[in-house]
């Protein structure tokens, strides 16, 4: 008996101390309206994403840039841009499908999926929304990742991203479109896109890089009964010892 208490008692810690740790995944940010609210940071290896690759994320507007808000943007010569109103969905070349996203303050996924002399393609809440052919040429590797702004300096206020950004996740392939699909429909407090071998660039090692300006964490509501729930079904079972 007292072999299987100490077991029980293990597995309980064990699983509270995931439950925390995963508990950082159900961070997102939110970024102020200024070109001083942004992330920038230096990845440590993008050879992985070098040929294809999918960038999903959960987006919510608030603000109304000028032009073409910026969730991510890698240089050196905008190599990738993802956006958030539509107009900026870039690997090499441009794809506009200005018109075609949610409106300001609701919660969308949105993924871009490229392979070189392959294919371009969004997706919004699971459904492609557009496409096109993509360069043969591989990704010119370098450069900085920057979030919530355009990387170069002169292009500036009218690219502000101002808005909440959850699980930026980059898949080293191209996941396909029942994969995308069911990533959405899980939802966004599902972890669904832990599971995935190829998720290269992690939401939880971006939460770690360097924050300038008006960059906070905070949980989403919808996934703060989702965490409670996990957490009091294990303190449930400690107190049952």
């Amino acid at each position: 008996m007292v072999p299987f208490i100490l077991s029980l008692i293990i597995y309980c810690i064990h699983t509270l101390s995931s439950a925390a740790e995963e508990e950082k995944a159900y961070l997102a940010l939110s970024f102020g309206k200024t070109t001083g609210d942004y992330i920038q940071f230096t990845p440590a290896d993008m050879s992985p994403f070098q040929s294809s690759f999918t960038g999903c994320a959960w987006i919510k507007n608030q603000h109304d840039a000028s032009y073409g808000p910026m969730i991510l943007h890698l240089g050196p010569r905008d190599q990738i841009i993802m956006g958030s109103n539509g107009y900026w969905n870039k690997v090499k070349t441009h794809l506009d499908l200005s018109g075609r996203f949610p409106e300001k303050n609701v919660w969308f996924h949105y993924c871009l999926s490229w392979s070189a002399g392959g294919e371009q393609k969004v997706y919004i809440n699971g459904e492609e929304v557009g496409s096109r052919s993509a360069s043969s040429s591989n990704l010119t590797m370098g450069g900085d990742i920057s979030l919530g702004l355009n990387a170069q300096s002169s292009k500036g206020s009218s690219y502000i991203f101002g808005g909440q950004l959850f699980k930026l996740n980059l898949f080293s392939e191209v996941l396909s479109s029942s994969e995308i699909r069911q990533m959405s429909e899980a939802g966004m407090c599902s972890s669904i896109e832990m599971e995935h071998e190829t998720r290269k660039l992690k939401w939880e090692r971006i939460l770690t890089e360097p924050r300038y300006g008006n960059v906070v964490e905070f949980v989403p509501a919808e996934c703060t009964s989702y965490i409670m729930a996990k957490l009091d079904k294990m303190m449930s079972l400690l107190k049952e010892i």
